[in-house]
């Protein structure tokens, strides 16, 4: 029976087989990791998949000192967080942000107040404009929809659309820290 250390060197040295039973044992942990992280399916496996990709790329460069499966994790984590961080700077995955991000961030925040992370998203918070605090906080802490926001405020679901991109793109790299804090706590 091989190991996961013998199949780190075997893909080192372009075995296929060593690749594809590395895929096979550790695929269902870091697909459930991505999508833990992520909350999207698709984003998941791309993710997962990417990370695989890379790793066969880089193969004869892999400087492996600890376990493959930690390594693999540690991978998953880094580009779930990248993912996160580009979702947040598309305008037209904010409905997306919106259902899945926000909420978890809700129940991240009442969980962890006062760690230092979630003091130093408050704080860049304050720095934001008036009006898009508001409509952040209305997101985040009533959990309000871009619909019922926009009501409550008399203005555009449009305008409510860009107040929280603003507020996600100010905050996005406090909020990926956040829940990764969130996922390795939880």
């Amino acid at each position: 029976m091989l190991h996961a250390h013998d199949d780190i060197d075997l893909i080192r040295t372009g075995d296929q087989k060593a690749f594809e039973r590395c895929f096979n044992r550790h695929w269902p942990s870091l697909y459930a990791f991505a999508l833990k992280i992520l909350g999207n399916k698709d984003d998941a496996k791309d993710v997962v998949q990417l990370v695989y990709i890379s790793l066969w790329a880089r193969k004869e460069k892999l400087n492996i000192t600890g376990s493959l499966e930690s390594y693999l994790h540690q991978a998953v984590r880094f580009q779930s967080i990248k993912k996160l961080k580009e979702i947040m700077n598309r305008p037209e995955e904010l409905d997306r942000v919106q259902e899945y991000i926000m909420p978890v961030l809700n129940d991240i925040w009442e969980k962890m107040e006062t760690t230092d992370v979630f003091r130093e998203i408050d704080t860049q918070l304050a720095g934001l404009p008036e009006k898009t605090k508001q409509i952040f906080l209305l997101s985040r802490r009533q959990q309000l929809s871009i619909t019922e926001i926009a009501l409550q405020l008399n203005i555009s679901e449009k305008t409510v659309r860009n107040q929280l991109h603003l507020a996600l793109k100010a905050l996005r790299h406090h909020i990926a820290m956040a829940i990764v804090l969130a996922e390795i706590m939880c």
